[in-house]
């Protein structure tokens, strides 16, 4: 008996031994899984990120474009901003402005854009971060160059407590756009800064902000706008037309202001803007663009006002957009670019048949002060627009646009007259040192139709005209009273060009 109970302990024994070897093999049980919540506070599409307060709305769109006479996005061949559609067949010749039957007719671009907007609950209000960037393929990435694919960046900056700190829309504008093109009339610039935005309550606030000058800065000139060229039938080894800018370095940013008002009615704002003009002294002028060069200072300024009113009695969704700038020094605030990441420092397009003589069409430089033989004189212009979007259908909509913009040039000393003699027009060449005035004018519509939710089918044309006060003039000029022996410089300017663009876009949200 005591056999057999002694082998019956020992067997549980090793039996226990077993069982307890084997569940230390066993996985540790799991924690629970903490699921992804959906987090209200900031509107639809936003979750809290696991084992965190703060909320995340992640977001985007694929889209895809063909441009018509114009290039991304929607930018009609008609300043040195879309220099990418003035390209010649092979290695590239010719260059803005020119164009001609061997010149690009359509481009297409291809976009993936991904936007990430942080949202974190403080004491002192709402912190928020946001970026937006992606890639994109374009037939033709920049003047001369094939087909290829680049990084595209939008948005990154950071909110709190009323400051904001990063890349985002300029404090002078509203941001607000009906059309797939940016109207050349009308300020709608993206650049970095430093803001404050005080609340008031019922909608009102005003905003004081730093301005990155970089993108508002069109430049200075000092010599006349010219190209080289090594035969004057064929244009062999053409480059485009350039002046050379004798801008200083940065040395303040663009102190910018708005009060807004935003109601149920839409949206008011009066802006402001102070811009500081540097340009060093010209070489032949006793300066020159080297270490420590002697330079002037003076500032512009740009005033804007804009309202947008909702019209749903029209029909859901309808609205007008409606929006002044005077720019004194200061270009950029008028627009006149077609893009909200760039400056034009030229207006116009130029049809060329065999040779530089026989062109047609216009071209007017641009900069924000011209040489007047002593210093800098500043450029001054206004620009109007206005937008209106229907809704036929909730699915359905078109937009109507219309703008001008006038820039006046003063009187400068860009042709010296020993080369007014040398060019034999000097009737021309001292009518351009006169000053001029260039106008442009826009009129556009687009059809948008969305199938389906977050998906957008749409067309868009667009009618620009580029005129001013000189006839199309077309040069030689040098330096000296003696002509060049090996290459000749030639300066075009004057003129009236008008270009038909747009294109069509599918675009899906998400």
């Amino acid at each position: 008996m005591k056999m057999v109970k002694s082998l019956l302990l020992g067997s549980a024994a090793g039996l226990a031994a077993m069982t307890g070897a084997q569940a230390a093999d066993l996985p540790v049980k799991a924690k629970a899984v903490e699921y992804v919540k959906v987090c209200a506070a900031y509107g639809a599409g936003y979750y809290y990120v696991p084992g965190t307060d703060t909320c995340l709305r992640v977001g985007g769109y694929v889209r895809f474009d063909t441009y018509i006479n114009a290039v991304g996005t929607f930018n009609p061949a008609i300043s040195s901003a879309g220099a990418t559609i003035f390209n010649g067949p092979g290695g590239g010749l010719g260059g803005y402005p020119f164009t001609t039957n061997d010149s690009s007719d359509y481009l297409t671009r291809a976009r993936a854009v991904v936007d990430l907007d942080a949202r974190t609950a403080t004491d002192y209000g709402v912190l928020r971060s946001y970026a937006r960037f992606g890639v994109q393929w374009d037939s033709s990435a920049s003047a001369g160059s094939p087909a290829g694919n680049s990084a595209y960046f939008e948005r990154a900056f950071i909110q709190f407590a009323g400051f904001t700190f990063g890349y985002t829309q300029s404090f002078f504008d509203t941001g607000i756009n009906y059309m797939l093109t940016t109207p050349y009339a009308g300020s709608n610039t993206w650049t970095s800064a430093i803001a404050y935005t005080a609340q008031f309550g019922n909608g009102f606030s005003a905003t004081i902000a730093l301005e990155d000058a970089a993108n508002r800065t069109t430049g200075v000139q000092q010599t006349a706008a010219l190209g080289t060229f090594t035969n004057t039938t064929t244009l062999a080894g053409f480059t485009g037309l350039a002046y050379t800018n004798y801008q200083e370095g940065q040395q303040a940013p663009d102190i910018v202001a708005n009060l807004r008002l935003d109601q149920a009615w839409g949206t008011a704002m009066l802006s402001g803007a102070l811009h500081q003009v540097g340009g060093v002294t010209p070489l032949n002028a006793g300066g020159g663009p080297f270490l420590g060069a002697q330079g002037s200072d003076t500032w512009g300024w740009a005033v804007g006002g804009s309202v947008e009113f909702k019209l749903p009695m029209l029909s859901p969704g309808d609205s007008l957009y409606i929006q002044a700038n005077y720019a004194d020094g200061a270009l950029n605030y008028l627009g006149l670019s077609g893009t909200a990441q760039g400056r034009a420092t030229g207006l116009g397009s130029i049809d060329l048949n065999s040779n530089l003589n026989t062109g047609d069409g216009a071209f007017y430089p641009l900069a924000d002060a011209i040489w007047n033989g002593t210093g800098y004189s500043k450029e001054s212009g206004w620009a109007i627009q206005g937008q209106y979007r229907h809704y036929w259908v909730p699915n359905l909509r078109s937009a109507l646009y219309g703008g001008y913009a006038k820039v006046e040039v003063p009187g400068n000393a860009i042709f010296t007259p020993a080369q007014i003699s040398f060019a034999g027009a000097g009737s021309g060449l001292a009518a351009f040192n006169g000053g001029y005035n260039v106008e442009i004018w826009q009129v556009g519509l687009n059809t948008i139709w969305s199938p389906v939710k977050n998906l957008d089918l749409g067309l868009e044309v667009l009618y620009s005209k580029v005129d001013g006060s000189l006839p199309l003039t077309a040069a030689s000029v040098s330096s000296s009273a003696t002509a060049p022996t090996a290459t000749t410089s030639a300066a075009v300017f004057g003129g009236s060009s008008d270009v038909w663009s747009g294109g069509f876009r599918a675009q899906r949200n998400f």
